[in-house]
């Protein structure tokens, strides 16, 4: 099972650079199963993104996938008119969610762009589409068994949870802690989960005062069910608008202080289940493509991280590609992918010719796969592809 985050933020879209590491598009996120099954989860912004992508990956051929909506708030259902595989004949969408009051699933997703909200309603799409009502009982669907659970959310919630492929995955977004029936709920929904992707929106100060009753949760509701359910890995999501990459970062980092495993949901996450790697890859990269002077070289590098424990790890690594923007390094696979690392590399005075020069960086990593040998004191190696940022200025050089 590979899960994808296409949209990560809640509430509303916020394409603003400040944000743009962790992404700006309302929530959607792909689960696609080992039979080549796709399911959605939320159709947020971040559904145009994922439109565009499969198109590019069906072309001509028939599409099949599932979509569960958790709730019909806007930024959860406000990329359904911008995906443009429902306006392709021959393409099948199968529409779940779960039953509301008076207010049936396919009025809800059709209203949206009636008149005079949108300039055409569903009836230009040329896709087939059906609609489905969930009650308390799981589902199977083609291979995966997808259950759902009532949240804590103004105008009611659901959370899923996808069992495939020998693993758990469960999103739980707009809940809000502190009621018990809900709490149970979700508890029930997370327990043992491989991944579980869980509404972050506030913080714990927050919860307590000015955000009280707005049905969301923060970090620290987080850990405490991750604890007591037996979580494997914990991704925050629904990001505030106004908390930018820096805030984000530091609320990931107060988490990981309660429980080791956790991770910030990101546009671009992606993770294999029940492997459990995670990487990031980048869903502009084509645009983003490094122009700027590569070198191959081969250098001796300094790699220091933050362990899942909290701790300062180090390790010795090996340069393997290197420009103005970019680098290619040998690491060990306890390297976190997550988060940025500290890289020190040293030019040696047969390059410089004015003696030994230390360079140290700051690198996003980007993505890995498996590379052989080990790493210093440790077994396994990984290849990195990442971003430079932050560099520092060079330390003088210094004459042998």
């Amino acid at each position: 099972m590979k899960i994808k985050f296409w949209g990560v933020r809640g509430s509303t879209p916020t394409p603003e650079r400040r944000n743009s590491r962790y992404g700006g598009n309302s929530p959607c996120i792909e689960v696609r199963l080992a039979n080549g099954t796709i399911i959605i989860l939320d159709c947020g912004s971040g559904l145009r993104g994922f439109g565009k992508s499969l198109l590019r990956e069906f072309a001509e051929r028939p599409l099949h996938a599932y979509i569960f909506v958790t709730h019909f708030h806007w930024d959860h259902i406000q990329g359904i008119p911008f995906f443009l595989p429902l306006y392709k004949e021959g393409n099948t969408f199968l529409f779940h969610s779960v039953s509301r009051k008076g207010l049936e699933l396919e009025s809800a997703i059709e209203g949206q762009m009636s008149t005079p909200y949108f300039p055409v309603n569903m009836g230009v799409m040329g896709s087939t589409r059906h609609f489905y009502g969930l009650d308390e009982h799981p589902i199977n669907v083609n291979g995966a068994v997808v259950s759902s659970a009532a949240l804590n959310h103004p105008q009611e919630c659901v959370g899923y949870r996808v069992e495939a492929d020998s693993a758990v995955f469960v999103l739980a977004t707009d809940t809000e802690p502190g009621s018990p029936k809900h709490d149970r709920s979700v508890r029930k929904l997370a327990k043992g989960a491989d991944v579980f992707v869980y509404d972050a929106q506030y913080t714990p100060e927050q919860l307590l005062g000015e955000k009280k009753g707005w049905g969301h949760s923060s970090w620290l509701e987080g850990t405490r069910i991750a604890h007591e359910v037996g979580v494997k890995r914990l991704v925050l999501f629904h990001h505030d608008p106004d908390n930018d990459d820096i805030f984000v970062d530091g609320l990931v980092e107060r988490a990981q202080q309660e429980f080791p495993y956790v991770y910030g949901a990101s546009e671009e996450l992606e993770i294999d289940l029940p492997e459990g790697e995670f990487r990031r890859t980048r869903l502009v990269e084509a645009s983003e493509r490094r122009v700027d002077r590569r070198y191959q070289i081969e250098l001796p590098l300094r790699i220091a991280w933050q362990g899942y424990d909290g701790e300062r790890q180090e390790s010795p690594g090996l340069i393997r590609d290197i420009s103005k923007s970019g680098i290619q390094f040998i690491a060990p696979t306890e390297m976190r992918l997550d988060l940025p690392v500290e890289l020190e590399m040293v030019l040696p005075d047969e390059i410089t010719h004015r003696g030994d020069a230390t360079f140290s960086y700051i690198a996003r990593p980007l993505r890995s796969r498996q590379a052989t040998g080990s790493i210093g004191r440790f077994a396994k190696a990984q290849a990195v592809a990442a971003t430079l940022e932050v560099p520092r200025k060079p330390a003088p050089a210094r004459k042998p």
